[in-house]
């Protein structure tokens, strides 16, 4: 069995971390650049990474994450973040910044306007009926924590993603420590919980590959 098919089957929903074991710097941001060189739609990135081992602060968003225990045993806790409507605007310093190092350097002139314009209808035009700007944002935060775990789960760091969650106390919570994180222009997408398991892995159940495949 090849490494990467041994982390797939290494990684499960850790319940429950050995809190006397800590991830090291180099693997933490090992886990980090799984997910900033992740896939995203026309590059946007559009996420951002909380990373906290401070014990005060997991206990405060434990709160918010319905008592989670994963939350407070585990090394590190990382809040997945969105990032709204509000920076993918033509006055947005984001939008323009993200756009113009895709433009050629090469002395070629480019109108950095209309490039911004063109990814605005794209959101305003392209997106599937009913899906917001919001909504595709938060979508493509999911790819970099599916990254980040199977990294993480390649170096034998188990990891558990959150769902559950009450967004408007985490991210008040987060506010109050980084005041450059507010609810304007962020959302948060996923909470992932990352350190060494206490317990045996539990058992995994997935439908087999002809259950879910189709070939056409």
């Amino acid at each position: 069995m090849d490494k990467l098919t041994q982390a797939f089957n290494f990684r499960h929903a850790c319940k429950v971390f050995d809190e006397a074991k800590k991830i090291s710097a180099q693997d933490i941001d090992y886990i980090l650049e799984a997910g900033r060189t992740s896939p995203s739609s026309f590059g946007m990135e559009p996420w951002h990474f909380v990373v906290t081992t401070n014990d005060s602060l997991k206990e405060k968003l434990k709160t918010a994450c319905y008592n989670q225990q994963q939350v407070t045993t585990c090394s590190h806790f990382i809040v997945v973040l969105y990032r709204k409507s509000t920076q993918f605007t033509m006055q947005s310093e984001y939008l323009r910044q993200t756009v113009q190092r895709s433009l050629p350097t090469d002395g070629a002139s480019f109108d950095l306007d209309a490039a911004c314009q063109y990814f605005i209808n794209y959101c305003n035009n392209g997106l599937s009926h009913g899906v917001s700007v919001d909504n595709w944002s938060e979508m493509q935060c999911y790819i970099p924590c599916a990254n980040m775990m199977t990294a993480a789960a390649y170096r034998q760091i188990d990891s558990c993603a959150i769902g559950g969650f009450q967004a408007d106390k985490l991210l008040a919570e987060l506010a109050k420590a980084s005041p450059q994180i507010n609810e304007h222009n962020f959302g948060i997408a996923l909470c992932l919980a990352f350190g060494y398991r206490k317990n045996p892995q539990s058992t995994q159940f997935r439908w087999s590959k002809e259950e879910i495949t189709t070939y056409l």
